[in-house]
């Protein structure tokens, strides 16, 4: 082989502990128990098996038991167990490389024909051990297909837990964007199912910098749907990330979104600041209608309805239907005419969300709003 440089190391065995105490093993199985829940059963079954790939050297073929990768370089068993040698990856290298793909063409009928769990379980055995692998160039499209197609096929087949454990497993930041978009596609699945914990905790895992920069639109909708859902403690670190990373041009707007959401998490005073240091556009400016659903939503929490409803319907008019921030200024209008007691303006606006934005998490908001609003009353007929 002429992978130089590499390492050989004798395989040791690694010393038993002879004794624990009897807290220290208490301790330990009540550890288990409580995580004995999480653990995923075809990682333990699969995800340590070695993996066997077959290296053509200038004509000289032979196949390596690769069983682990450490520190960029790719850790095979030499014959017998007897020892290992690390071989540093690089594009050249992983030209010479030939992994056994010949069930895939059946996987993939499988998932086409609409059989995700025929899929899953041929897929399953081949997938697992290759995650370790994950960073190996991305060139080496024989490891990382299966792995991006078992993860694909989880989040169609709606195991959603399975598919977060496997892409927890990954570091995103090291691998290729096809990566980043199976990981929104598991972001999505969950806003769709309105489990807001786990979008939020994904976002977390998405990278957003350097060739990454492209995640960042796709994490802002998200933002978008966490914040109507009320999940405003876990955009604010989300937009205060996503601040330090955008163009000057789009920061003024992620600002306003950060105050926003402090705002609506009643952290009015760490808002301020940012609200005051906002420089407030020109009304024929794009950002001037959700600068007023900045300073009306502060008015709003501040129970002052009157001044809020002013800000926040000169706002309004200076808006697009199309704003996305529209179905959000729109609710507020409705809730300060039904805290000022005008149920018959609050039912009129909330019933122009609900049929204007139907797809809006705001509309909703609106028919749950208008559900609790007094019955209009019937005129009287002779």
């Amino acid at each position: 082989m002429n992978f130089a440089p590499f390492q050989i190391r004798p395989r040791t065995r690694r010393p038993m502990i002879k004794r624990l105490s009897t807290l220290l093993l208490s301790g330990l199985l009540l550890q288990a128990a409580a995580t004995a829940q999480t653990v995923n059963p075809y990682w333990t079954e699969f995800g340590d098996q070695p993996v066997f790939i077959q290296q053509n050297n200038n004509g000289a073929v032979q196949t390596l038991k690769f069983v682990n990768f450490v520190d960029g370089m790719l850790v095979a068993e030499l014959d017998g167990g007897v020892g290992e040698i690390s071989l540093p990856v690089s594009e050249s290298m992983v030209r010479t490389l030939q992994l056994d793909t010949s069930k895939m063409p059946e996987i993939n009928r499988m998932i086409i024909s609409g059989n995700p769990t025929g899929a899953l379980t041929l897929l399953r055995p081949i997938a697992y051990p290759l995650i370790k692998f994950h960073q190996v160039p991305e060139s080496f499209n024989q490891l990382h297909t299966p792995i991006r197609t078992l993860i694909d096929t989880l989040i169609r087949a709606e195991e959603l837990e399975e598919a977060y454990d496997l892409i927890n497993r990954i570091q995103l930041d090291q691998v290729g964007i096809k990566y980043s978009e199976s990981a929104i596609a598991l972001m999505n699945a969950y806003l769709s199912k309105e489990d807001f914990d786990s979008a939020a905790n994904m976002t977390k895992l998405i990278p957003v910098k350097g060739q990454y920069v492209s995640n960042i639109r796709p994490i802002i909708d998200a933002a978008d749907a966490l914040r109507a859902a009320g999940q405003y403690e876990a955009v604010i670190p989300l937009y205060r990330q996503i601040e330090t990373i955008v163009p000057e041009d789009v920061k003024k707007n992620v600002q306003m979104w950060l105050a926003y959401s402090l705002v609506l998490a009643d952290r009015v005073e760490e808002a301020t600041p940012i609200i005051e240091a906002l420089e407030e556009p020109e009304p024929n400016d794009r950002l001037f209608s959700l600068y007023k659903l900045l300073q009306g939503s502060r008015e709003h929490r501040g129970a002052n309805y009157g001044d809020a409803l002013d800000v926040l319907t000169r706002g309004f008019v200076r808006a697009q239907t199309s704003y996305v921030w529209v179905p959000e200024m729109l609710y507020l209008i409705g809730d300060c005419y039904n805290r000022s007691e005008d149920t018959l303006a609050a039912r009129n606006v909330w019933t122009e969300i609900a049929i204007l934005y139907p797809d809006s998490p705001w509309a909703r908001r609106a028919e749950t709003s208008l559900a609790l609003l007094p019955e209009l009353e019937q005129p009287v007929t002779e």
